[in-house]
């Protein structure tokens, strides 16, 4: 998920005290979704909101930089969601061979019953509607697919020209454009499409790669091996106590993330039944229903009462 991957990666540059809980149920978060970032002040579900909250805290990665560097930061920002993300979200959840193939197979055989029944649907569902609405002829999914894919490889080769032999795009430190950024580009690079055109695209910038490679190997060692992975979740908690203050607080952020087999799947027998009794209701249900099965004891007259 890519904004679990943003919050994550925030929390990890500015030196906030959180903990990572990883889960496959949203319904165990505080805010039954997920990601969420949660401390004593509240529930905060989205990137902007949990770094102002951060900010407020004195956990910033962005204390340095003067500001036109801060208005890059916004600038790339929009940047990102208004040119990658669209492509990003028609390749994972709109794109019919990436999605019936990849992510539906890998959302559904890490997450736990119920909520693989209905999760990647009104996922894909809801990014459906959201390319739709960009465009005047969604139904020409040849334009669409097109125009999406050389928006993103513009922006692509675009931010791959500003951050150049750099480390980070403002110099040695990272900051929130990075937080930003590397995620679109870690989904891209490890996540094996059956379209992988924008997959191709960042191989094809060693900058891109070297900078995605590097900074999962800082941040998060024991994540940065290689191979595909996939979206991840999880839930984290933690109590802070603020180097820049005496106010402690306690803090926990929330991403989906694939956790083992056994975890994923800890009351296999009960789910096996409970599909075996939901599945012998409506079968029972649709033979009443269609007449195939027939009410014995009640005659015809007696299903009605007559005044």
């Amino acid at each position: 998920d890519l904004e679990s991957l943003q919050m994550m990666l925030y929390v990890k540059f500015a030196g906030a005290p959180v903990t990572i809980i990883k889960s496959a149920m949203p319904a165990s978060a505080p805010s039954r979704s997920l990601p969420v970032f949660t401390c004593s002040e509240g529930n905060y579900t989205n990137f902007d909101s949990m770094t102002t909250f951060l900010r407020k805290q004195n956990y910033s990665c962005d204390h340095d930089l003067s500001g036109r560097q801060c208005a890059d930061v916004l600038a790339y920002g929009n940047l990102l969601k208004d040119k990658l993300y669209p492509a990003l979200l028609y390749l994972w959840w709109v794109e019919p061979n990436n999605y019936t193939n990849v992510i539906h197979n890998w959302f559904y055989s890490r997450m736990r019953f119920p909520f693989k029944l209905w999760v990647p649907s009104n996922k894909h569902k809801v990014a459906t509607q959201f390319i739709e609405a960009l465009y005047d002829e969604p139904d020409n999914t040849v334009a669409l697919e097109t125009e999406l894919l050389k928006h993103a490889q513009e922006c692509l080769t675009m931010v791959s020209h500003r951050l150049g032999e750099k480390d980070y795009f403002f110099g040695q430190s990272p900051t929130a454009v990075d937080a930003l950024l590397i995620p679109y580009l870690t989904l891209l690079l490890k996540v094996d499409l059956k379209v992988p055109v924008l997959q191709n695209h960042v191989k094809a910038c060693p900058n891109l790669t070297r900078y995605v490679l590097k900074t999962l190997q800082k941040f998060f060692p024991n994540e940065s091996g290689g191979g595909s992975s996939s979206s991840s979740s999880s839930k984290s908690r933690s109590s802070s106590n603020r180097p820049h203050g005496n106010t402690n607080s306690s803090s926990s952020t929330t991403n989906q993330q694939a956790s083992t087999a056994d975890s994923d799947f800890p009351n296999k027998k009960r789910n096996i039944a409970i599909c075996a009794v939901l599945a012998a209701v409506a079968n029972v249900t649709y033979a009443v229903a269609t007449g195939l099965v027939q009410m014995q004891g009640m005659s015809k007259e007696n299903r009605y009462l007559h005044n």
